[in-house]
């Protein structure tokens, strides 16, 4: 009997469980992008619905704007950025602060963690084209940092106004004649903070049953390698005791053979010729199991062929059995013990499964040597015909053996006909009866 190491059927099973897992990672990570892509459109659509009530406009042009004074204190020179932004601290910290408490109050529901800021980026002198800034300068930001940005937004303006001193009286706070046309730029940098806490929440779903699956197949694996590896202990043992089943007959079957012999030099009748005949062939069934015999085995004859016969019959008298040679020749050059084989189990299990009338013929055609065997009994079932040459497999009705055997029988039959390079046809239907075809090469 062929068997599998164990380890094999858990290399196989963890190849297949790998690509599994890889596979249920990669469309989970796919989720997940789609997932960070969603929640992420979402935060940047609600911050662009409350940016216009935050107490920092950043599209205000007013000349009371803070920020607006700011850069025209740059402009000018009349300042440096680090002396606007020390001057202006308390209306950043005051905007800062506006926007984390309106930011905060506006996610609550949705239950984001919001980290928002906007640089100043570029403050130019159109004229000249000069970035006044050197350094990008953050003129808001919630108390939640930004850690990494995941949206960016650039936004620019131009201004561009003029003034004339007109007035004859003299003016010493008045500025000269000025025009200003200059562009400022910013940027705008929001991130879900919780965003691991918002995607396993929203996914856990998936995530369960993704891993009750997982642990389903491993359950599932190690039921079936359990049940698999106790049919293959039941196999074996089964293996085991058909031989030794026949290494046990061995003996009683040379002990009745050699008092079979005795008995038919003293007795000359019928009934011990068939007595004889029988113990020969369950020599040879034995044989068949795996106890290898010295005895050189003759071709098969028309005799032997009638003599098969006519025992089935004395066993089986209400079977109407109808027989044909139709061979040139009183011998084929087979074996007498395997032509013996196929045709006692293709006509027994006739007789087994309800045949009345049974149909036994050899003939040549063709350089084939045709063996076929039908009978009128209960017929196969279509799924069951390529099960039926297994070793040890029996057909079962209604979950139930309805006839006795081990289930070797055709597998025999099979085994001597793909040595000669045979083939074997089954034609069968249910409640009609069953016809087997056997085709072997004949010179």
């Amino acid at each position: 009997m062929k068997s599998y190491k164990p380890k094999y059927y858990l290399i196989a099973f963890s190849l297949f469980y790998l690509f599994l897992i890889g596979i249920m990672t990669f469309y989970f990570l796919q989720v997940l992008e789609l997932k960070k892509k969603e929640i992420h459109t979402i935060a940047h659509a609600k911050i662009d619905e409350i940016e216009n009530i935050l107490s920092f406009e950043k599209k205000s042009k007013k000349k009371d704007n803070v920020m607006y004074k700011a850069v025209l204190e740059l402009l000018q020179k009349k300042a440096t950025i680090e002396e606007i932004q020390e001057k202006n601290a308390s209306y950043l910290q005051f905007v800062s602060l506006d926007a984390t408490h309106k930011i905060d109050s506006a996610f609550a529901s949705l239950g984001y963690k919001i980290a928002y800021r906007i640089d100043l980026t570029h403050v130019i002198l159109n004229s000249t084209k000069e970035n006044m800034l050197k350094t990008p300068v953050t003129i808001l930001e919630t108390q939640q940092k930004i850690k990494q940005a995941h949206r960016v937004n650039t936004s620019e303006w131009e201004v561009e106004e003029s003034s004339e001193n007109k007035s004859n009286d003299p003016c010493m706070d008045c500025p000269e004649d000025y025009s200003n046309h200059f562009t400022v730029k910013q940027e705008k940098y929001i991130e879900v903070l919780n965003f691991n806490s918002i995607a396993f929440h929203q996914l856990f779903p998936l995530l369960l049953g993704s891993f009750l699956i997982c642990t389903f197949i491993i359950i599932l694996y190690f039921i079936t390698y359990k049940t698999i590896r106790k049919k293959e202990q039941e196999v074996w043992s089964l293996h085991n005791m058909v031989d030794n089943i026949s290494h046990e007959f061995k003996l009683p079957i040379a002990t009745l053979k050699y008092g079979c012999n005795n008995l038919k030099q003293e007795y000359d009748s019928p009934t011990v010729a068939l007595i004889q005949r029988q113990i020969n062939r369950l020599e040879r069934l034995q044989n068949q199991l795996g106890v290898t015999s010295n005895t050189n085995d003759l071709p098969f004859n028309h005799e032997n062929f009638i003599q098969l016969i006519e025992d089935l019959k004395l066993r089986n008298q209400t079977v109407d059995f109808k027989i044909s040679w139709d061979l040139a020749a009183d011998t084929i050059p087979l074996s007498r013990t395997e032509v013996e084989t196929i045709l006692l189990n293709l006509l027994e299990n006739s007789i087994k499964y309800g045949g009345t009338v049974v149909t036994c013929s050899l003939h040549a055609k063709e350089n084939k040597l045709y063996l076929e065997v039908s009978d009128n009994g209960i017929g196969i079932e279509k799924k069951e015909q390529p099960l039926i040459f297994r070793k040890f497999y029996r057909i079962i009705h209604n979950n139930v053996h309805n006839t006795v055997g081990l289930g070797i029988g055709l597998y025999q039959v099979k085994q001597i006909v793909e040595k000669h390079q045979g083939s074997i046809q089954i034609n069968s239907k249910l409640t009609i009866g069953t016809t087997f075809i056997i085709r072997i090469p004949y010179a």
